[in-house]
């Protein structure tokens, strides 16, 4: 489990900015190729987009972010809390994922198999009703097919914190969100130091 409130610590600013950079690339990508497709060749033509733009802006110049392969797939894990794989949503908030037994189980549990303290998030784009650009670039949390809760990145990215949704305290206690850090862009001799 995590809530919204965490998940937007963990991602933080910068990472939203990332975030955004890469998904948003990974459309201008697409657009700029010209090339007519079907919306599932579409969205997989983007996908493979977004995950070179990851790999570009995300992993090595990010602490606190490492990819892993999950059948063949990329993903990113976020300071050993979240799970970060792409996707297109719709409006709904949700993604569309062949039926396997393992997305079965995703779906119901909201973790892979193996990794129950790694929650999984989706991150993407939703199109705009035209399906001509993107109306929203988003972090979502979905179990059994009902959307929990999404971020919008760009609004994150802009500084804006707090949840859409209101947290409702958990029993017992209180939420931890203050001590979980931040990802966070990796520093360079020539930012740090004035070394050039």
């Amino acid at each position: 489990m995590i809530t919204e409130k965490e998940a937007r610590k963990i991602i933080g600013i910068d990472g939203a900015g990332a975030l955004v950079k890469i998904v948003g690339g990974a459309w201008k990508r697409f657009v700029d190729e010209g090339v007519k497709r079907s919306p599932a060749a579409r969205a997989i033509v983007v996908w493979d987009y977004m995950i070179e733009e990851a790999e570009k802006h995300l992993l090595g110049k990010f602490d606190g972010v490492e990819r892993v392969m999950l059948s063949k797939s990329p993903a990113y894990v976020l300071r050993n809390r979240i799970l970060l794989r792409f996707k297109k949503h719709d409006h709904d908030m949700l993604t569309k994922n062949i039926p396997t037994e393992l997305q079965k189980r995703i779906a119901k549990n909201g973790y892979f198999d193996g990794m129950p303290g790694l929650a999984v998030l989706t991150c993407g784009y939703v199109l705009d009703k035209a399906e001509a650009g993107i109306e929203k670039i988003v972090a979502a949390r979905a179990i059994s097919n009902v959307s929990e809760w999404h971020i919008d990145l760009s609004e994150l990215a802009a500084g804006v914190l707090a949840p859409t949704k209101p947290i409702i305290p958990r029993i017992g206690g209180s939420e931890e969100v203050a001590s979980l850090p931040s990802i966070a862009r990796v520093a360079r001799k020539e930012d740090g130091d004035g070394a050039k």
